[in-house]
């Protein structure tokens, strides 16, 4: 019995081994090696670490999961710009200082809502069909979008250190999905 039990352990293993299914999962090695080309590898680190399908990823899907943080992240500048659009407005009811600020605002709560959930959603398509230049030129269109929105805020004068941080952790992990990208 215990006989039986060994050979049907031995077959299964030499199937799986011979299909191929363990040499295609990625490691914390390739981890490693994706981030390392990062300007700041320690954020495209915490973004694979946070999804536990990475240590089962090839270099396509570690790619999809940095996209996957971004649009997480575009989701918390999203809240904080609605969030503080909305503060800026009840402020101008009062007074009548701050339209520059809130002509900034409603342009980042256009871009983050409208064109960089597009664009992410291109380069998710490119890395699905195989169209690596299509996902390269979306990220690097992504990018864009909420340094614009920074410049304009700051050039209005609005000190939003909260957000102007979430753009930073986007802007690097932008640079990881395209550097992983343009390795393909």
């Amino acid at each position: 019995m215990m006989m039986m039990k060994m050979i049907k352990f031995l077959l299964v293993t030499l199937v799986v081994v011979l299909s191929g299914h363990i040499s295609s999962y990625a490691d914390k090695g390739l981890m490693i090696r994706e981030c390392h080309n990062a300007r700041v590898p320690t954020i495209c680190m915490q973004c694979l670490e946070s999804d536990r399908e990475s240590v089962h990823a090839d270099p396509v899907g570690i790619a999809s999961i940095v996209i996957k943080c971004l649009d997480s992240n575009l989701n918390v500048l999203t809240k904080q710009v609605f969030t503080s659009l909305n503060i800026t407005k009840l402020l101008l009811e009062k007074e009548k200082d701050g339209d520059a600020i809130k002509i900034a605002l409603e342009g980042c709560k256009k871009d983050l809502s409208e064109a960089m959930r597009k664009a992410l959603s291109d380069a998710k398509k490119g890395l699905k069909t195989g169209d690596y230049d299509k996902a390269g030129q979306s990220i690097k269109h992504v990018i864009g979008f909420p340094l614009m929105c920074k410049y304009n805020l700051q050039t209005a004068e609005l000190d939003f250190t909260p957000f102007y941080s979430q753009i930073n952790i986007y802007a690097q992990l932008s640079d990881a999905a395209m550097r992983i990208i343009d390795r393909f």
